[in-house]
């Protein structure tokens, strides 16, 4: 009597499933950012462009990038252009060239905000992508700045601007290349949208994990008084540092108090597919193992008591027998003559 080595799933034994599982969007489960932190392993050059923000001090063990922020001006000004004549960059306008081309439709130059307001500077929260996965969720974030000083700190007043998306309203999904856009309005998630503040504080791509905010509307409504005028390439121009200035404000505010803190949550769709291989009575009772046959003549040896073994692994092959997938049981079930197994093989992506 031979026993079966492959079994072809049975009908209706396969089934598929999608589901939205959300999730803190920090890292370690957490759902708030209250302490923030650049680092100074981040090379000098590469801080010209963007900052990284890590949940702790960056040497700790269990520091992560969170998000990187960025300062955007499409004439370049705002941020140094070097030091060499021969290398002179502009890496604000790198950086508004980039966003502009991930985010907005072909053959539109500017970010446009609430009101029609468009703004040749920008600063950009780029949340890290391992952080947000599929997307961030909409209606779940809040982002709390200080006001600004003229010396580039936090203001004694401890004004504080708190920041929401306006997906709760019924007119502003917006479906660009960056895809679903929504406009960035002052409120929180407790009280929801402060109607009488109509800044065009900026906007929002849940999809891509990022915040644009205009520049304009920091400038004039949180004083971050951006230096963007423009040196002549051949001198000497350091620049403000303006991406410096966002962290500082998201910083500043957490350390006022913890409740300032940079929350959100993420969601990702997890598509799984279920087998169900079913294992009759008859099956599977025998094994390739050596105390399975003779020592003389590999004869399959036949027990006067039922034959027992003892099932492991269970592989899944395709058409032509190659192994595609294992998946492995937590202790051996045993199997005999007189016993059926029903496995429930659950596969994620």
């Amino acid at each position: 009597m031979a026993d079966s080595v492959y079994k072809k799933f049975e009908q209706n034994a396969i089934s598929s499933n999608r589901e939205l599982v959300s999730a803190p969007l920090w890292s370690d489960s957490s759902t708030v950012l209250t302490k923030i932190f650049t680092s100074s392993q981040q090379t000098v050059a590469t801080k010209r462009y963007y900052y990284e923000v890590y949940n702790s001090q960056s040497t700790a063990q269990n520091a992560q990038i969170q998000f990187a922020i960025a300062y955007g001006d499409s004439k370049g000004s705002g941020s140094s252009t070097g030091s060499i004549a021969d290398d002179y960059d502009y890496p604000t306008k790198a950086i508004y060239s980039q966003y502009k081309q991930m985010l907005l439709p072909i053959g539109i130059n500017e970010f446009t905000f609430a009101n029609d307001e468009t703004s040749e500077h920008i600063y950009v929260i780029n949340v890290n992508r391992s952080r947000y996965k599929d997307r961030m969720d909409t209606n779940t974030w809040q982002l709390c700045l200080v006001e600004m000083s003229a010396s580039g700190e936090p203001s004694s007043s401890n004004r504080i601007i708190s920041l929401i998306d306006d997906s709760g309203t019924a007119t502003t999904d917006l479906a660009q290349q960056g895809g679903r856009t929504y406009y960035i309005r002052s409120g929180s998630l407790t009280n929801g949208i402060y109607t009488t503040d109509t800044t065009p504080w900026g906007v929002y791509y849940p999809d891509n994990g990022i915040i644009v905010l205009n520049g304009k509307a920091l400038d004039a409504s949180a004083s971050f008084s951006t230096l963007r005028s423009f040196a002549n390439p051949t001198s000497s121009f350091l620049g403000d540092d303006s991406a410096k200035k966002l962290f500082t404000s998201i910083s500043g505010a957490m350390a006022i108090t913890s409740s300032f803190g940079f929350q959100g949550r993420t969601s990702e769709v997890i598509s799984s597919t279920y087998y169900f291989a079913r294992i009759y009575s008859e099956e599977f009772n025998y094994s390739n193992n050596k105390s399975f046959v003779t020592s003389s003549n590999a004869i399959k040896r036949y027990f006067v008591q039922d034959p027992t073994t003892y099932i492991t692994t269970v592989g899944m092959y395709d058409k032509n027998n190659e192994l595609l997938a294992v998946a492995k049981l937590s202790k051996p079930i045993k199997k005999t003559f007189d016993r059926e197994i029903v496995f429930k093989i659950k596969l994620n992506y």
